[in-house]
């Protein structure tokens, strides 16, 4: 049925890759975005070759046959990357967040985890690679091994040691690009997990398990942190004694709701208890040893029931039976009582706080959404874009903000040929904007053209892609 999906989607998607799709372009007179370094360079042409950038400068000719793009007043920044997203929570998922990520100049997205097979995954990444799929390139991080029964379908299952090497055993010869450390694993699998994912040469990323400290995973070597909220609860003076209760409380077998609850109740505890210096001492420690951070810190919304309208476009392009199961009783909300309501604004707040201060502290941050139609109100492309908005509210500025999704993510993946930078013998996953970004993001939301793996997709074509979409949508 799964491979069903695959050749279904291809169909789909192929027609309309080949109704866009320029091998070769000639984008002329654009001001070039250094995002690193924030540095302008106005007047610039960049040819495109095949999926790459061949050439760039003031006065590039090309064959006559070659499109020409013109970017006069525009704007060029290397595509945006979502580096923690879930395209393949339902079998046709890809159908509509391909095309949504595209739309949001998102050419880049990191998978981390999945209710497909490997190999579908992997075969929807060959096609969108050898451009017969139209979509952002995708990085499969999601091999997440969890305790028993594991927190979502399909996971890899590890109650021991023994199980957590053999685990990582099978990720590797499967093909995944790291192991994903999840939720429910005691310190012992999860030690065994870390060095077997360093013996094996794949990068341990994941969340920190709830019973395991995050001293403990920076000693253990995580190379990335998905989610922030265990940052404030390691500035915490009481993190031990948090963690020492769910330990309990699980050791003497208590049931979901026992333990959400637990979980729940931290809340309130590390607003009374988060201590400055502590923070500052922790954060460098993260810094020193790069651990990367993909915070996540717009699933906030979800919880405190920040949610759009149903007349908005983001809304219309979701599928109706999507919709219609977005609006269903939802068993983490059912865990979200009057007591964490009450003080759910001041644990968000003391979020962004921690989070400036990672940032400021180096903490090397990846741009991400955890959009999925198994999140509600969680948007693939519009939500990473909410986030970057977010970043720049906790006093990041716009280039910093920016640098979280165009350069931290391929550096990160050890990408080949991405860097972050638009240069020669990249590839052309570029953005195209009518304003110079670093005067604030806004000109994100609706790009001139976007450019994945080579092909041009402009105003219009993004535009009859966001109809198609909402027209599916109804």
């Amino acid at each position: 049925m799964k491979r069903f999906w695959i050749i279904s989607l291809s169909t789909c998607l192929t027609v309309a890759a080949a109704s866009v799709a320029q091998a070769d372009a000639l984008l002329t007179d654009v001001t070039i975005v250094d995002v690193e370094t924030g540095s302008l360079s106005p007047g610039q042409s960049v040819l495109i070759e095949g999926t790459g950038i061949a050439a760039i400068g003031t006065d590039l000719s090309a064959a006559e046959d070659i499109p020409r793009i013109d970017g006069t007043g525009g704007y060029l920044i290397p595509g945006l990357w979502d580096s923690h997203v879930h395209i393949f929570s339902s079998p046709t998922e890809p159908d509509t967040a391909l095309s949504l990520y595209l739309i949001n100049g998102i050419t880049g997205v990191r998978d981390m985890g999945a209710l497909w097979p490997i190999a579908d995954q992997q075969a929807l990444q060959a096609q969108i690679e050898n451009r017969e799929v139209l979509g952002p390139r995708l990085v499969l991080s999601g091999a997440w091994v969890d305790a028993s029964p594991g927190s979502w379908p399909g996971m890899f299952l590890a109650d021991t040691p023994d199980d957590a090497r053999a685990a990582v055993e099978q990720i590797g010869s499967e093909g995944w690009a790291a192991v994903k450390s999840y939720s429910m694993l005691d310190e012992m699998t999860y030690l065994a997990l870390a060095e077997a994912a360093t013996g094996a040469g794949l990068p341990l990323v994941g969340h920190i398990p709830e019973r395991v400290s995050l001293g403990t995973a920076l000693e253990a070597g995580q190379d990335g942190m998905e989610h922030f909220g265990r940052v404030p609860m390691a500035c915490s003076s009481a993190e031990e004694d948090m963690l020492n209760t769910l330990r309990g409380a699980m050791a003497g077998g208590a049931d979901q709701a026992t333990v959400f609850g637990i979980m729940a109740a931290r809340n309130q505890i590390i607003l009374e208890t988060w201590d400055e210096m502590l923070c500052k001492s922790l954060l460098a420690q993260m810094a020193d040893v790069g651990l990367h951070v993909s915070p996540t810190l717009v699933v906030a919304d979800f919880y405190i029931g920040n949610w759009p309208s149903a007349d908005v476009p983001r809304m219309q392009m979701i599928p109706a039976a999507v919709r219609d199961a977005w609006g269903q009783p939802d068993f983490r909300l059912e865990a979200v009582t009057e007591d964490v309501l009450d003080v759910a604004q001041d644990s968000i707040a003391l979020d962004r706080r921690t989070f400036a201060m990672a940032h400021a502290a180096g903490v090397p941050i990846l741009a991400s959404s955890d959009a999925s139609f198994a999140n509600p109100y969680l948007f693939h492309g519009f939500s990473l874009l909410d986030e970057l908005d977010i970043y720049v509210a906790t006093g990041l500025t716009p280039r910093e903000a920016l640098y979280t999704a165009t350069v931290a993510p391929p550096r990160f993946f050890g990408l080949r040929d991405q860097d972050g930078t638009v240069a020669v013998g990249q590839r052309a996953d570029l953005v195209l904007l009518d304003a110079n970004p670093l005067d604030g993001l806004e000109t994100l939301r609706r790009p001139r053209a976007v450019i994945t793996g080579g092909r041009v997709l402009d105003r219009a074509t993004l535009d009859a892609m966001e109809s198609d979409l909402i027209a599916a949508g109804r």
